[in-house]
């Protein structure tokens, strides 16, 4: 009879989300190179206990990727449930923004330097599973062309990052009003 695995100890997972959170921060600050002694020095564990949890850095990449599709998750889930479906696309690409610029740094780390094929298509996949209650709540209510999908949202989400980045002449609101207008039924 096969034993069944222990659950995790309180502070074993208080740990895990700490280091998610202390990286977040500094891959924020510093982009991907940021080292994972200075991540556990910043979090105040060991290196031991950061190699437990995340085996390898792209671990820790994609934990906290995984953090910040779950708070999309629940900007979407927000704006759903909120019953205006003919402004639920608009509110949802509103929160992604923010989301953009808050993590800029991580955002472009990760443009520059995207992780291994697996990682990126392990995110991409579990972004466009985000997307698609969205794009047919928004194909519903006519805000989205019927021939655009999760991956055409996505591209979408990806510009309105590049146009929000620092030093970018006008102000992001500008290009989510062209985006949300190119994006509409008929456009």
């Amino acid at each position: 009879m096969a034993a069944t695995p222990r659950a995790p100890r309180r502070d074993a997972l208080r740990n895990r989300a700490h280091l998610i959170a202390t990286a977040a921060d500094a891959f924020r600050e510093q982009g991907l190179q940021v080292g994972v002694d200075e991540i556990a020095r910043r979090a105040g564990v060991g290196i031991a206990t950061l190699y437990r949890h995340f085996p390898a850095k792209g671990d820790l990449v994609v934990a906290v990727s995984a953090e910040l599709l779950d708070q999309l998750v629940e900007a979407r889930d927000a704006v759903l449930a909120d019953g205006d479906d003919a402004l639920a696309l608009e509110r949802f690409l509103r929160a992604a923004l923010a989301q953009l610029i808050e993590n800029r740094g991580l955002v472009e780390a990760l443009a520059q330097h995207p992780p291994d094929p697996e990682i990126r298509d392990r995110m991409r996949e579990r972004m466009l599973s985000v997307l698609e209650p969205l794009v047919d709540r928004a194909h519903a209510a006519g805000t989205l062309d019927a021939e655009l999908d999760a991956e055409d949202l996505l591209i979408a989400i990806r510009m309105i990052g590049a146009a929000s980045a620092p030093g970018t002449p006008r102000e992001p609101e500008r290009y989510l009003r062209l985006l949300l207008a190119g994006l509409r039924e008929g456009a």
